[in-house]
């Protein structure tokens, strides 16, 4: 990541007195919970004045690392993104929420660690521990048994499993992002995630073998904030010769979405054809959009990543993913078979 981007984020996460006053009452607080249970205490009482400064030395010495788990972005989760500027590393730090929720047993340890999203993708940043003398070395890690459910959200969602970058291939540790992709935003639900035994592969497509047995399930608020705009657009268009409408466009930094209308969708599914496989775990995309930027560049989403869903009762969704986040405020219009629609910021 860029250097500049490094010491503006540094300076993003850095605590302010307020905040570093309600980090210092959390630890009070969980300091006193902790005591509670223990016989022979009473909570506070014990808490003596060199404790309290030792606390206190400890909130206004607390480095950008610790400051970053309380207040912005977890350093695997920028690496991930790959914010193009120092404005936008703070935009998608302002937006994330910190679940910080640990399910541990016999068979290892999931960390649930934050959350990121906007209208139609939900990322969640989760590690996972091995017990001791496990080797997670593969390169792509995901669970045999995934199970997901909101508590009110009845719409329609796929998902799926990124490993992200392991620095220590010979340790028991590695961290993936889970990304959710529905017809409308999750911010606000509590979801429910269940997995059951870790796999993992070398090669994806490749075969995946059993690394950990064993069942994890977590229950946590997606409290984040919504990073999309969402545009009214009501355009006419012609797809595969058949007639449908672009009623909204949202865009973020980690999506391009487009909802449509259309009396048609079962022909114009059938008509898209086959994906085409271009490389191993690449697909050709059936209805690609071509990002155009104001400094005149652009971009088309050959390779499918996102998700597509057309319905029989006329509608159709089509969510378009990258690799990294998108300089979405730079987007001067969007093309979407042979239509292009301009992007007012």
């Amino acid at each position: 990541m860029n250097k500049k981007v490094v010491n503006r984020i540094s300076k993003i996460l850095e605590p302010t007195e307020e905040q570093k006053e309600r980090m210092f009452s959390n630890i009070l607080d969980k300091h006193q919970n902790e005591n509670t249970n223990k016989r022979g205490f009473t909570p506070m009482k014990g808490l003596r004045p060199a404790l309290v400064a030792a606390l206190m030395a400890f909130c206004l010495i607390i480095t950008t690392t610790v400051a970053a788990a309380y207040l912005g972005l977890d350093i695997k989760f920028l690496n991930f993104l790959n914010p193009s500027s120092d404005e936008q590393a703070e935009y998608l730090a302002n937006g994330a929420y910190i679940v910080d929720k640990q399910v541990k047993n016999k068979n290892g340890t999931l960390e649930i660690n934050q959350v990121i999203g906007d209208s139609n993708v939900t990322l969640i940043l989760m590690n996972f521990t091995a017990p001791k003398g496990t080797v997670l070395n593969k390169e792509h890690y995901s669970f045999e048994n995934m199970d997901i459910s909101m508590d009110a959200y009845g719409n329609f969602y796929g998902y799926g499993i990124i490993s992200l970058k392991d620095e220590n291939i010979n340790d028991n540790k590695i961290s993936m992002v889970m990304r959710i992709n529905t017809t409308e935003s999750l911010m606000g639900q509590k979801a429910h995630l269940s997995f059951r035994d870790l796999k993992g592969s070398d090669t994806i497509p490749g075969e995946f073998t059993t690394a950990v047995s064993g069942e994890w399930k977590a229950s946590f608020k997606l409290n984040f904030k919504n990073y999309s705009t969402d545009y009214q657009v009501d355009k006419p268009i012609k797809m595969f010769d058949y007639n449908a409408t672009i009623k909204t466009i949202s865009i973020s930094p980690i999506s391009v979405a487009l909802k449509l209308e259309s009396l048609f969708t079962k022909k114009i599914s059938k008509a898209s054809g086959e994906w085409e496989v271009l490389g191993p775990n690449e697909y050709s995309d059936l209805y690609p959009i071509t990002i155009n930027y104001k400094d005149g560049t652009s971009e088309t989403t050959d390779i499918f990543n996102g998700m597509h869903h057309l319905d029989g009762n006329g509608d159709m969704l089509f969510i378009k993913t990258f690799d990294k986040v998108m300089n979405d405020k730079e987007i001067k219009s969007i093309t979407f078979f042979d239509t292009e629609i301009q992007i007012v910021h």
